[in-house]
């Protein structure tokens, strides 16, 4: 890897291999609209609308020089902080751990830190699990870790799992540690630090360094990333600052003289730059100036109220690329765009938060705080903290008196504490904290209000007792109805999403009407129809989902997109046709994949607009094309296209970029099986068994070589990989459940019944299961256990006239 020698344009054309990668199938499409690529585009500016956003094809990264000759301040404040920090050389500088021949075990693999000269080394497990010494480039973070970035010869850098624990030692630091401290890592594991999780280029480069292009090449699997900056410099929050420098110096020529009138034509020659200053995008509100502060108290209501409401959101969309968890919509950020054209935010789906949206996974604040109150208020990240050395702006709860008022707030009769201790300080109730890879302690930016009744219903964490963690959810519910009274709390969304992923009765239309409340935070009604896509299908869903397909924040209408997966292509036409033109590209590039089926079904002026589309598409999975899943979406794109040929080809550089992607191998098994290319699908579906990785990887393609196999009839063989499939996923009723009725049509009732009965106990509320046992236990002579079920069926859905049919046949 080495640094890009600015200045470089953005308008540069694309590298061939995208080209290859799309295909002539979408070019074609593309061909449709390219004779406006070149129209310069115009900024709500010059629309006459405030915008903070102007997009320069001229301007191109300057360096961080450029910007220290002017902003000395910010810069030293920069010098302080994490962005600074983020990546550096391993020189002695920057390095914080002991490389004095120091050694760390873990389950039996040995790694010593040691030094040559000026160069740090380490001598490790490599990738085959043989001792070697190898070189640390990079430090990567310092506080309160710090890893170190080791090169290997095709473009990759990988981060060793055992890290420095750069807090003091009387806080447990000051040692090496690894990141998975209770399990051994071999080189076979997925999780083993020569493998993609701990790929600096796959995971993690784009937000530690500015400008960066990751350059991944899929025909050689190697990698040429560079950058403009190695850590978070100016430009990585303002932009690319050429044109900035050139207004500046044209400015200061014309102050400095007067009468130079060629330094008077250079600035006049910038006229356009009045607003933006040749900046691409401006991060303060229009007069705004530091010395103010943007919040005082609204005399009617007590609390505090901005002076000025905002009239952008640039400050959290510029800070979100990385604060969030979301994916790209192209390879390179390019600034001066708003979030949604850049970049598409995840949902707090339950695997990354809790249901009532408290973090789970690691999600970097974005997804929290747009779900806070404070959010809605107008509260941005610089009222807290400062943009430049990232501190905040007021220690403990004089951050929050600066704008809340201390009477009442910061008063036992609020916390119910005593003053100055852990519990009287406002984040420790207002943002807890989860703790990611072993000590890096990170707070909750949802703001929220404790709630221990949630942690009794939802199995949420609370702050209670988070920190008094001696004591149970119940203790701390009964302090709160003893401090505030017993009666009933506000109902909380978190409460209304679980209830619809239990599949709890009558949860659809509190579902519904939390998807259509536009009271609600965006992020929490995009959640709400992810949800919605997730039910069976229906004219009261179709309805709900349509309804969102209008909603005003884009995450939302991809979302409302993304839930029409399961309706027919021509009610995906009907429906959402009009997306394709989206202002939003987030949106334009999600409306191309959900109607590529309906592709044939457009008239020209919708086949223009979904060939514009389906380039924010492609350019979305390019932008991962070092990621098998990037390579599938293309493949069923292609497939829905009607062009198979591509499909198999994506499938197969689905393969050669990430062979144990188990999904990937098992679709293209599913497309052969389809092509009746019998032979061919096997093969695919015995290399997916063999490639998996993990037991639920290994289990999905174990039951799904076993389904082809019984659906080549040949019973034996798929019965006895259901039983590898269903050891493998014990937990998962729908293995269970088929293995059940696969032993049962081949007479073997007795020992189908247990499969059966667990799969109902894993999702008690899925009517299949019930169905199928009481019609199994009927045929099988079981008429008192059928009828059981069959009863329980109906309780599920009274009106079902089948079930009551069954009811009465089995004497109910």
């Amino acid at each position: 890897m080495k640094p890009r020698i600015p200045p470089r344009r953005r308008d540069h054309a694309p590298a061939p291999r995208r080209a290859a990668i799309a295909g002539p199938l979408v070019l074609g499409l593309f061909f449709l609209v390219s004779c406006g690529a070149d129209k310069k585009e115009e900024s709500a500016s010059e629309a006459g609308a405030y915008s903070p956003y102007h997009p320069n094809p001229r301007a191109t990264f300057a360096g961080l020089e450029s910007c220290r000759s002017c902003h000395g301040e910010q810069y030293g404040e920069w010098l302080q902080s994490d962005h600074h920090k983020a990546m550096n050389p391993a020189t002695e500088e920057f390095v914080l751990g002991d490389f004095d021949n120091a050694e760390f075990e873990h389950f039996g693999q040995v790694f010593r830190f040691f030094r040559k000269g000026a160069e740090y080394w380490v001598n490790a497990p490599d990738e085959n699990g043989e001792r070697k010494d190898m070189r640390v480039a990079y430090t990567f973070g310092h506080d309160p870790l710090q890893q170190y970035l080791i090169p290997f010869p095709d473009g990759r850098y990988q981060a060793l799992q055992v890290c420095w624990d750069t807090r003091p030692a009387e806080e447990g630091g000051q040692r090496w540690y690894h990141l998975y401290p209770d399990e051994p890592v071999p080189p076979e594991d997925i999780l083993h630090w020569t493998r993609r999780y701990f790929n600096w280029n796959y995971m993690c480069a784009d937000c530690h360094s500015t400008d960066l292009d990751k350059s991944f090449d899929p025909a050689t699997l190697s990698y040429a990333t560079t950058w403009s900056e190695m850590n978070v410099s100016c430009e990585a929050c303002h932009g690319p600052g050429s044109e900035h420098v050139r207004w500046a110096e044209a400015k200061r020529r014309t102050e400095a003289d007067p009468g130079d009138d060629a330094a008077s034509a250079d600035f006049a020659a910038l006229k356009d730059y009045v607003v933006s200053k040749g900046l691409v995008v401006l991060l303060k509100e229009p007069g705004e100036s530091d010395a103010e502060f943007p919040w005082g108290i609204d005399p009617a209501t007590g609390q505090p109220k901005r002076t000025a409401p905002l009239r952008s959101d640039v400050q959290l969309e510029t800070c979100a690329p990385c604060h969030s968890h979301r994916t790209l919509l192209d390879d390179t950020w390019e600034h001066g765009k708003p979030f949604h054209d850049t970049h598409v935010p995840s949902v707090l789906s339950d695997r990354l938060y809790h249901h009532d949206g408290q973090i789970r996974e690691e999600v970097y604040v974005y997804g929290s705080f747009v779900q806070s109150k404070m959010y809605h208020a107008g509260v941005r990240c610089t009222d807290c903290h400062n943009p430049h050395s990232m501190k905040l702006v007021a220690p403990g709860n004089a951050l929050c008196v600066r704008c809340h008022q201390a009477d009442p707030y910061d008063t036992p009769a609020h916390h119910f504490h005593p003053v100055g201790s852990t519990g009287a300080s406002c984040v420790e109730c207002h943002m807890p904290t989860e703790t990611y890879m072993g000590v890096d302690r990170r707070r909750d930016h949802s703001l929220r209000v404790p709630r221990p009744d949630l942690s009794l219903t939802l199995g949420s964490p609370n702050a209670c007792t988070q920190c008094h963690d001696d004591r149970t959810p119940e203790w701390a519910a009964d302090a709160f109805k003893q401090w505030w009274g017993g009666g009933p709390r506000n109902a909380h969304y978190g409460e209304i999403l679980a209830a619809a992923r239990r599949e709890e009765s009558g949860s659809l239309g509190p579902l519904i009407a939390l998807a259509n409340d536009l009271e609600r935070p965006a992020i929490v009604r995009a959640t709400a129809v992810a949800a919605l896509g997730e039910k069976a299908t229906s004219p009261e869903t179709e309805r709900a989902i349509a309804a969102r397909l209008g909603d005003p924040d884009p995450a939302v209408r991809v979302e409302a997109l993304a839930a029409l997966a399961p309706y027919p292509p021509d009610r995906r036409v009907a429906l959402a046709g009009a997306l394709l033109e989206d202002d939003s590209r987030a949106v334009r590039a999600e409306a191309a994949r959900i109607l590529a089926a309906g592709y044939a079904r457009f008239d020209d002026a919708r086949k223009t607009a979904f060939a514009a589309a389906a380039e924010d598409f492609v350019n979305k999975q390019n932008a991962i094309a070092d990621r098998a899943a990037g390579h599938l979406l293309l493949a069923v794109f292609f497939t829905d296209l009607g062009d198979p040929a591509k499909a198999e080809a994506a499938y197969r550089l689905a393969q050669k970029v990430e062979p144990e992607f188990v999904p990937a191998r098992l679709n293209f098994a599913g497309m052969l099986e389809e092509q009746n290319r019998p032979d061919e699908a096997e093969k695919e579906y015995r290399a997916a068994v063999a490639a998996a990785m993990t037991d639920n990887d290994r289990g999905l393609a174990h039951d799904s070589l076993a389904r082809f196999l019984i659906r080549q009839k040949r019973y034996d063989e798929g019965i006895a990989e259901l039983e590898s499939a269903t050891t493998l996923l014990p937990d998962d009723p729908r293995t269970q459940y088929f293995y059940g009725v696969a032993l049962n049509s081949l007479g073997r009732f007795p020992e189908a019944l247990p499969y059966l009965e667990k799969a109902h106990r894993l999702a008690p509320r899925e009517l299949e299961y019930l169905t199928g046992l009481a019609t199994i236990c009927r045929d099988a002579g079981k008429t008192d256990l059928a009828l059981k079920y069959a009863r329980e069926a109906l309780r599920l859905d009274p009106g079902n006239p089948s079930l009551l049919s069954l009811v009465r046949s089995l004497g109910g």
